[in-house]
């Protein structure tokens, strides 16, 4: 993802973190809100 910041462009290179659901830790607007595990590997 090409990216500028006042002018100086960068590429950008996202990291993705490996995560599963844990248990639920509440509700919002009737949905379910699960907390969320990094996967550690």
């Amino acid at each position: 993802m090409k990216l500028s910041y006042r002018g100086t462009k960068y590429d950008a290179k996202p990291t993705t973190i490996a995560t599963y659901a844990g248990k639920v830790i509440g509700k919002y607007r009737g949905a379910e809100l699960h907390e969320r595990i990094a996967h550690v590997s």
